[in-house]
């Protein structure tokens, strides 16, 4: 098989995770009527109730004007609910709703399954391995890009 133009690492990982993403959204749209951005604002929200919509936009990796305009449209649709921060009135709080919980464990048992799926081409063997080196590049990465910031930050 001719090597791919682009061969870096970061541009097949990109490539991996953008089809991933699309078929995952996909899957959620139909399954639950969420995609996959809604979701993990949705995701954010029901492991940490009461998060702020700041914290949610560096957890789920998207921009604030982009999660400010999703947890406008997941409120509309019941999924989650805004509260003014008891002790703090310049930031608001999210909660899920009932239906919003009940959103995350389905969406939850589907991801799974397509992450078997995904991982069902490994042995186990390689699937531990895999989350090793996994884990070590993201340190890798981390550490990186820590070094590469101007100090005081």
């Amino acid at each position: 098989m001719p090597r791919p133009a682009i061969d870096f690492l970061t541009f097949r990982l990109d490539v991996l995770s953008d089809q991933a993403k699309q078929m995952a959204s996909d899957a959620y749209e139909k399954a639950c009527g969420v995609s996959l951005r809604e979701l993990r604002i949705l995701r954010q929200a029901h492991h940490r109730p009461g998060i702020t919509q700041s914290a949610v936009a560096a957890g789920a990796h998207l921009e604030k004007t982009l999660v400010s305009k999703l947890v406008t449209a997941l409120a509309r649709r019941g999924l989650l609910v805004r509260r003014i921060d008891e002790e703090d009135a310049r930031w608001v709080q999210l909660f899920l709703t009932e239906e919003g919980t009940e959103v995350v464990k389905q969406c939850n048992k589907l991801g799974r399954r397509m992450e078997r799926s995904m991982l069902s081409v490994l042995t186990a063997e390689q699937t531990a391995i895999f989350e090793e080196c996994l884990a070590a590049l993201t340190l890798k990465v981390e550490l990186d890009a820590k070094a590469a910031r101007p100090s005081g930050r």
